[in-house]
């Protein structure tokens, strides 16, 4: 589809700015430094710095217990995919959780472990994240909008997640049998070959 010439709008969307929340706090500052263990990020405790003037916008978050935290991946570049991948040769880059894109954006799943709407702190567990990542938005994880059991997924990362353990839980065969994933959000499974 071509873009109309005469359209303002739409010439705005080629590029745009955005405007950067807080930033991560991470034991972890380089992604070979990360450990790619059975349970990944998940027994990770990170912080989230947020920026003063949106410190009181974390109002109402109790009561929550998962958060969507959205970041740029601003380290994209240095990531390296693993010698052993299992992606097949036809899986191009839109089909896979790679963190080398057009635009580096990352979004994970956490437990809120607590905030301050004072501080601006937000404590989490499971942020795939290094530090000084740049924080992009938060949002409340609703499981009722948020939770697809039914989602399918290709047969090759049906297999992949199956062989191993990703965000804490295990994949067992029942899923195997409807080519489906219990888990929706694999927090950067694919691309961390775990």
């Amino acid at each position: 589809m071509k873009r109309p010439n005469n359209n303002p709008s739409a010439a705005a969307l080629d590029s745009f700015s955005i405007r950067t929340i807080g930033y991560v706090q991470s034991a972890y500052t380089k992604t070979k430094d990360v450990p790619h263990t059975h349970t990944g990020w998940t027994a990770d405790t990170s912080y989230i710095r947020l920026l003063p003037r949106y410190a009181k916008g974390l109002g109402g978050l109790t009561g929550y217990s998962h958060i969507i935290v959205s970041f740029w991946v601003h380290k994209a570049k240095e990531w390296k995919m693993p010698k052993n991948h299992r992606k097949p040769p036809h899986v191009k880059l839109f089909a896979t959780r790679m963190p080398v894109r057009p635009n580096p954006v990352g979004m994970s799943v956490v437990e809120l472990l607590n905030f301050s709407t004072d501080s601006g702190e937000v404590i989490v567990k499971g942020l795939d994240a290094l530090d000084g990542t740049p924080v992009l938005d938060i949002k409340p994880y609703i499981p009722n909008f948020d939770s697809y059991p039914k989602a399918s997924v290709p047969d090759w990362v049906r297999r992949h997640l199956n062989s191993h353990h990703h965000s804490g839980h295990t994949h067992h065969d029942e899923n195997a049998d409807n080519n489906t994933s219990q888990y929706p959000y694999e927090q950067g499974a694919l691309e961390h070959n775990k």
